[in-house]
């Protein structure tokens, strides 16, 4: 009976023991969370995008039928832009240079009730280092009812590959291209939406209908 009281005494207070480790152990774990790696790269992360959002408001900064000497006295911050606004964007300045509808030809042609709309855009790399363009993940039309329509393969593209936008533009250069896009007919107010990156950078919207 004394042997069993015994062991009973010495099995719980092992568990006490052990619970106890465990309970010091997760106290620890909850302490030492800001001695994690991941925990210094989220840190960084959130810095890094704080600071860039500084510069990533759009703002007009000229007309393409203005003259060189008034490009830099036009500074506007404005939501939306027109065609021929040049338009900075962190260290990229975009504008919309032309608009052109199509139906496509007797082979080639959008899907019915819709119509190709091409846009001629310039962007400038006014940073010192070079900058990607992907049209699939920056640009995009949308409407007046909210429909965001992607990047297609118009008639523009289809004539001469060497016309799109998709490609390195060095530091302080520019690259002019055509980029489609296939919208409804019937589809109204509608506006170019250019995104710094494909991972924010900030938005410019042009109205080009």
């Amino acid at each position: 009976m004394s042997q069993d009281i015994a062991g009973g005494e010495l099995f719980g207070s092992r568990q006490i023991k052990r619970s106890k480790i465990i309970t010091n152990n997760m106290e620890q774990t909850k302490k030492k969370f800001y001695k994690k790696w991941w925990f210094w790269v989220v840190i960084i992360i959130i810095f890094i995008l704080l600071i860039s959002s500084r510069s990533n408001t759009p703002k007009k900064v000229g007309e393409n039928n203005s003259s060189q000497q008034n490009i830099g006295s036009v500074k506007e911050e404005q939501k939306t832009f027109a065609v021929g606004d040049q338009v900075k964007l962190g260290d990229s300045i975009v504008s919309v240079n032309k608009v052109e509808y199509s139906q496509g030809g007797q082979y080639i042609h959008p899907t019915t009730g819709n119509e190709w709309i091409n846009l001629n855009v310039t962007i400038e790399n006014t940073g010192s280092s070079q900058q990607y363009v992907t049209t699939l993940g920056q640009m995009f039309v949308r409407d007046g009812e909210n429909n965001s329509y992607q990047v297609a393969v118009t008639d523009k593209i289809m004539e001469n590959p060497s016309f799109g936008l998709d490609g390195t533009v060095i530091a302080k250069s520019k690259r002019t291209g055509w980029v489609g896009f296939e919208i409804k007919k019937e589809a109204k107010n509608l506006q170019f939406q250019y995104n710094g990156s494909m991972f924010g950078g900030g938005t410019a919207l042009i109205n080009i209908k």
